[in-house]
């Protein structure tokens, strides 16, 4: 009996090994290798943009404090860090002159928006990363506009104008631009857990909110 009750302990730890590589470890090492061969191509944007869009490691450190603080399943946070890596991929398809434009004209401002439909349909050719496609082509949205696109479009819609006015004008006054316009070209939901997240931070770290942006930015 002892002998059985041997097996059926070594076939548990067994099996409970195999769940645990299966569903946890295989797939977060598969997220690890995505968002490590994305970077690449995240790298190549900004090279060609001069940084002048933003580099992706700072909206990625704080969409994964904004996506926790939403309560965002992981599903959906991996789906989030996927596509600020890949949001911008369609401006290799983008002119140099456009994209590096000091002041653009109608026509050209049309021409750089193609990139979002670009970028989407390269996502859409990547095995495995269909499902980033849409956060990828509506990454630009206004909430008010469009209130159905996925909730990772519009964290990083929020993130992107955040991140470029707190360079410009400042935490605070970065916040309050974002304060003003949620319900209109933000969502009021992750207006509210960014400022959480700042409130937060500079709590735990005993900091003015100045220092805390600069351990994003």
């Amino acid at each position: 009996m002892s002998g059985l009750w041997w097996a059926l302990g070594v076939s548990g730890v067994s099996l409970a090994v195999l769940g645990y590589y299966a569903f946890i470890y295989l797939p977060a090492q598969l997220h690890r290798w995505r968002c490590a061969g994305l970077k690449a191509f995240a790298q190549i944007v900004v090279l060609r943009t001069n940084g002048r869009y933003g580099k992706p490691e700072p909206m990625v450190a704080l969409a994964s404090h904004i996506a926790l603080e939403m309560g965002l399943s992981l599903h959906e946070r991996r789906r989030l860090e996927l596509a600020i890596y890949l949001r911008d991929i369609g401006m290799v398809g983008i002119p140099y002159a456009v994209l590096n434009a000091r002041e653009r004209t109608l026509t050209e401002q049309m021409v750089l928006e193609r990139h979002l439909e670009m970028g989407a349909a390269i996502a859409e050719q990547i095995p495995g990363l269909s499902g980033v496609a849409p956060i990828v082509r509506n990454h630009h949205a206004d909430y008010a506009d469009a209130p159905n696109a996925p909730i990772s479009a519009l964290i990083i819609s929020a993130l992107e104008e955040f991140l470029r006015l707190a360079e410009e004008v400042g935490l605070e006054d970065a916040l309050g631009v974002l304060k003003a316009d949620a319900g209109e070209r933000f969502h009021p939901e992750v207006v509210e857990a960014l400022c959480k997240v700042m409130r937060t931070r500079t709590q735990l770290w005993g900091i003015s909110l100045d220092r805390a942006a600069s351990l994003w930015l």
